[in-house]
């Protein structure tokens, strides 16, 4: 709440006048973009987490890892569908090159998107599915 109060002050200074600032409550498209953004970060991290580990030491988890990441693919699947699930994919394990630059999504009008983060890679799929 601390930092509404210094958000308030400054309206206030700026404005001239007595305001309230409150947080709005969630929704659950809310929720459910927030759920995203952790689930795909968490993604990347196990991948990062079990690509240091061949670099590091030598051990290749792929094979354990291989049986979660499918099941985390098939609810994606599941909650966003076919071409959500898609750009996800694409996201997850054919964005980056191994020099580190990123590979575009070729879209049917011939456009390519870099994505750079997840809340790009959420726009995106909001554009192709906008029930979501």
């Amino acid at each position: 709440m601390n930092e509404f109060k210094n958000v308030q002050s400054a309206i206030d200074t700026l404005l001239d006048t007595k305001s309230f600032v409150r947080r709005r409550k969630k929704n659950d498209k809310d929720k459910k973009k927030e759920l995203f953004f952790q689930i795909i970060n968490g993604i990347e991290e196990v991948i990062i987490r079990s690509n240091l580990m061949v670099i590091d030491f030598g051990l290749d988890n792929s094979k354990y890892d291989e049986s979660f990441l499918m099941v985390i693919d098939a609810l994606i699947y599941m909650n966003f569908g076919k071409e959500a699930a898609e750009l996800v994919s694409f996201y997850i394990w054919d964005r980056l090159n191994p020099d580190g630059s990123i590979n575009p999504v070729m879209c049917d009008n011939e456009e390519e998107i870099i994505l750079n983060n997840p809340y790009e890679l959420w726009e995106l799929m909001i554009k192709v599915n906008p029930k979501l």
